[in-house]
């Protein structure tokens, strides 16, 4: 007769990578994550979009110390669930104004010697995640050479950064998501500049843009209520983003049209 081996309780590891396997986005390509004393595991997941510029941001998942954030959820080195300090209500379009800005953050010199450089690199990487970044980047470098010819219109955007954005989600009650359930109730004035942008993406490198909102936790729920979100954007040229615009008022409710 044959005895039932009792299953083993997953430990505190495998508590916060199901935590993780939970929360990450389906369109993540792969995840890496390590515990002192490991090497960094990559976990593959779905094949990233093809026709679309490399999304820096799928990568961000893990910061670097020891406070992992997941979609917006914090988990210390052990996985737990940790409070952080209690942030402000307010509205996207209120917190628009406090989005700090930057200039153009990239230069036109010696691109081919960079993008050389990153070729050689990208030659000894082994890690999905190294190699993807890399490569997303040498794209970008090389989208450069057409920068100045649709300068005119990618300079019409203020530029903003990572960090720049994790101090304002941080300090306030909103979060950093991909834009798609907004889309249909966008108003005409930004599906037009998003069309825009995506053709002249299109004309760059014939890829398409990956555009993100800021916005309450609450609206990625409530498709019922008005919502009023800052649009975002990834530039072309450089892992840095551009604001597009922000709506509240204007904005759609499907159950009135």
């Amino acid at each position: 007769m044959l005895k039932k081996v009792p299953k083993k309780k997953p430990g505190i590891k495998d508590r916060f990578k199901q935590a993780i396997d939970s929360f990450i986005s389906p369109k993540v390509k792969s995840v890496s994550y390590a515990f002192d004393g490991e090497d960094e595991v990559s976990q593959d997941t779905e094949p990233m979009d093809q026709g679309y510029l490399f999304n820096f941001q799928n990568y961000k998942n893990l910061d670097t110390v020891g406070i992992y954030n997941v979609n917006g959820i914090y988990f210390n080195g052990e996985g737990a669930k940790t409070e952080g300090t209690a942030r402000i209500k307010i509205t996207p379009k209120e917190a628009l104004d406090e989005l700090e800005t930057v200039p153009t953050p990239i230069t036109l010199e010696n691109i081919d010697g960079k993008v050389q450089m990153l070729r050689a690199k990208l030659g000894m990487l082994r890690q999905k995640y190294s190699r993807r970044d890399v490569e997303g980047l040498i794209v970008r470098l090389e989208n450069r050479k057409k920068y100045l010819e649709y300068k005119d219109f990618f300079d019409s955007f203020p530029n903003t950064t990572d960090e720049k954005i994790e101090a304002l989600t941080k300090k306030y009650e909103l979060v950093l998501k991909p834009a798609d359930l907004f889309i249909p109730e966008f108003p005409d004035t930004a599906v037009k500049i998003m069309k825009d942008y995506e053709e002249k993406c299109k004309l760059v490198c014939d890829l398409k843009p990956i555009f993100y909102v800021i916005a309450t936790e609450e609206s990625f729920k409530k498709s019922y209520e008005r919502r009023d979100p800052i649009l975002l954007v990834q530039s072309p040229f450089g892992f840095y983003w551009q604001i597009l615009g922000a709506w509240d008022k204007e904005m759609l409710l499907l159950s009135e049209l």
